[in-house]
């Protein structure tokens, strides 16, 4: 795939391979950076070596904090914004996916602004912020061109509006070494990211077109072996989704996810969007009409009918491999939980489609779901 750049709103994306190779025009005056990622993703990609490798020869000092885990909590990242402020670091570099991208986006806040992290999922706006790049190493979060981020307060996972980055770069060599069940959970956060933009009460013709092709890309390339072609076509795709989410933002299904992972922090949010996926569907199907065209584009299916939905969607996760089960991580017993959270502190995401959501369908979707 042809690389591109692209300015959206606050944020200069590169794509294509070696587009990393455009980070040292961005540091002008910059003489002390903190990298951010997990233990793993960033080096065995490549993608650490390679920004260091850059700052080494900028002659640019540099921290790694290397601290951050799947499902990012709000100690986590208020532990990362007293790093930056008592390194005295000019910037972030995110290198990771959405959990990494996210905890740098409201460390930097935190960093300049003051306060607690927690401050910003209940609504504080942050004055001023550090400069964040971010490194984008998976083909599903979107982060590093929306405005998003998520954070886990106790049991409970917000997603807020807060910050866009100011630089990104999406390499799909970067996706490479990313494992097969990763691979998977990763572009059906993308595709959900797409259903639930094109089926929420604030979609417009722009959004459907880059949903639309979301959904076809995925379909068209998620295969058994992924080579840079395929990775490169899911990593575009990711990023028009991302958009997508950004101007139409995520309702019914992201709501049931982010109760899901706050209650099991094991539970991969790529992972716990497709265990609910197809019965969650089946319900937003009965009230939206964009739905069959999406879902059509994904499995290549002729989908008419609510059961339609679900079933082809289902059949979907089989082919590519999908096994995982909601059980594993989340039994009856927690039920009421998710209800109370759903309804209670996520009960703004419901408020984004045009149809009442009831505890009835949670619960149904909850126990077809295990």
């Amino acid at each position: 795939m042809k690389s591109f750049e692209l300015k959206y709103f606050n944020t200069k994306l590169y794509f294509g391979l070696n587009v990393i190779k455009n980070l040292p025009k961005h540091l002008n005056g910059i003489e002390r950076v903190t990298i951010v990622t997990g233990k793993r993703s960033a080096r065995l990609s490549g993608a650490l070596k390679d920004v260091e490798r850059i700052l080494k020869d900028l002659d640019i000092e540099y921290d790694v904090f290397d601290k951050i885990k799947p499902n990012p909590t709000v100690e986590i990242a208020n532990e990362l914004s007293e790093f930056l402020w008592r390194s005295s670091s000019d910037c972030l570099i995110a290198i990771g996916g959405g959990s990494v991208i996210d905890t740098a986006k409201f460390s930097s806040c935190v960093a300049l602004s003051g306060g607690d992290a927690k401050d910003y999922l209940r609504g504080k706006n942050a004055k001023r912020s550090l400069p964040l790049f971010a490194v984008n190493l998976t083909h599903g979060t979107g982060s590093e061109i929306d405005r998003f981020a998520v954070l886990t307060d106790g049991r409970e996972k917000i997603g807020v509006s807060i910050r866009y980055p100011d630089v990104s770069f999406d390499d799909p060599r970067y996706t490479l070494t990313l494992p097969r069940d990763q691979s998977i959970y990763t572009c059906v956060d993308a595709f959900f990211h797409a259903y639930e933009a094109v089926t929420a009460k604030t979609t417009n013709p722009f959004v459907e077109t880059l949903s639309f092709e979301c959904a076809k890309i995925i379909g068209e390339n998620l295969k058994e072996e992924l080579k840079l072609e395929e990775r490169s076509k899911l990593l575009y795709a990711s990023v028009i989704a991302g958009i997508s989410l950004d101007l139409s933002p995520a309702h019914i299904v992201h709501a049931i996810e982010h109760a899901l992972s706050g209650i099991n922090p094991k539970l991969a949010h790529g992972c716990g969007l497709a265990l609910i996926g197809a019965r969650s569907i089946y319900w937003i199907h009965k009230h939206s009409m964009n739905s069959s065209k999406i879902l059509s584009l994904l499995t290549g299916k002729d989908v008419r009918s609510a059961e339609d939905a679900e079933r082809s969607f289902r059949e979907f996760l089989n082919s590519v491999g999908f096994e995982d089960r909601l059980e594993d991580y989340i039994g009856k017993d927690d039920f009421r939980e998710v209800e109370d959270i759903v309804f209670g502190t996520l009960s703004y995401l419901l408020k984004r489609v045009d149809f009442e959501f009831t505890r009835e369908m949670l619960y149904d979707i909850l126990e077809k779901s295990l």
